[in-house]
């Protein structure tokens, strides 16, 4: 039940038709008895929403597209993942100081927990913050990367941060590539006919994580796992990644089996109802 001393959190972007974090948030403080409620914003005036935000106190803003990069200026303190990779999908307001993390990466760490990094071939798809977040994560773990963006300087910038090379799309099936990773839009709902690599022809052996969580099985992943793949859908990593959100709000641990379940099952039964609707 809200009342006066329910915890007001949001999650800010240009456009969330597309976001479940309310969903995500609420269904966790709901498991944990925390009394709090997060609400989605869409904005295009970012310098007007942080103010809005400090004076209603808002105590956690979850940062999605386009803005996880250009809310580095407002806030007061960056972690120090966040001062490497120059983006921030977390803001904690700590001692009215607005704090900026970035749990992406523990997103991707919780996709990919169970895969063999060290040594493999990870091409990332993009090269804004979800890719770094990605990028920091395989470099940390001894991966080679391979960058496939639309913008040839942006992959460029990448490569100045983490190393590696740009691939050329015509070039990619005679690539040895052992991971595949869409950090891309390509594919999200309502657009879920398009894909990022339309007419690769994936292998048996090779990970594929498409981070997009909306639908759960994107053209991507439908059309890797026909071929033998092994596939991550985003809904790990936006579980991960939202779990270590409240776990830095709270300041303790807070992920159990239990809840993990739940959650799943909690998204996964309102997407299918969404797609009924449609």
């Amino acid at each position: 039940m809200i009342n006066n001393k329910t915890q007001l959190n949001m999650v800010i972007g240009d456009s969330l038709h597309h976001t479940q974090s309310p969903i995500l948030h609420n269904s966790i403080y709901k498991f944990l008895h925390c009394n709090a409620i997060m609400l989605a914003h869409s904005t295009q005036n970012l310098s007007a929403t942080i103010q809005a935000l400090k004076t209603l106190s808002v105590g956690l803003i979850a940062v999605t597209m386009p803005f996880k990069e250009a809310i580095l200026p407002y806030v007061d303190q960056l972690s120090e993942e966040v001062k490497e990779i120059k983006s921030a999908n977390t803001i904690i307001r700590r001692h009215n100081k607005l704090v900026a993390y970035n749990t992406d990466i523990n997103g991707v760490a919780y996709a990919l927990r169970t895969i063999r990094l060290a040594n493999k071939n990870a091409l990332i798809i993009g090269a804004g913050g979800a890719a770094h977040a990605a990028a920091y994560y395989l470099k940390k773990n001894n991966a080679t990367l391979l960058w496939l963006n639309r913008t040839p300087q942006r992959s460029h910038a990448s490569i100045k941060i983490f190393g590696g090379s740009m691939i050329n799309i015509e070039h990619i099936d005679a690539l040895p590539i052992d991971i595949i990773i869409n950090t891309t839009p390509l594919g999200m709902f309502p657009d879920i006919e398009h894909s990022p690599l339309p007419t690769y022809q994936f292998r048996s052996g090779q990970t594929v994580f498409d981070m997009v969580y909306n639908p759960i099985d994107t053209l991507l992943i439908k059309k890797a796992r026909s071929q033998g793949a092994l596939c991550i859908s985003g809904l790990e990593m936006f579980i991960g990644q939202g779990i270590k959100q409240i776990e830095l709000w709270l300041n303790t641990s807070i992920a159990n089996s239990e809840m993990t379940v739940l959650l799943k099952s909690t998204l996964e039964k309102f997407q299918s109802s969404t797609e009924k609707k449609i």
